[in-house]
């Protein structure tokens, strides 16, 4: 019964309300600070997805090129 709060404490998290940078207040939903443009936590957690997400579809091309080299090299 507990392990459906912590699921929700974890999917809620604090929200930054300064730079980790230079101590500013941010805007609420900031992606970089106005003053030192440094990115939020946020912005870094997205470009960290980002980066994840193109490498799993870069994988995939790959896997595909090489199976339909496969399947040609099996049909000669």
């Amino acid at each position: 019964m507990g392990g459906g709060r912590i699921a929700y404490s974890m999917a809620v998290e604090s929200v930054q309300i300064a730079c980790d940078n230079c101590g500013k207040e941010l805007v609420p939903g900031a992606a970089y600070c106005e003053k030192c443009g440094a990115r939020t936590r946020r912005a870094k957690r997205l470009v960290r997805l980002a980066i994840r997400v193109e490498m799993v579809l870069f994988l995939a091309v790959v896997l595909m090129g090489a199976g339909f080299v496969w399947v040609y090299a099996i049909q000669k």
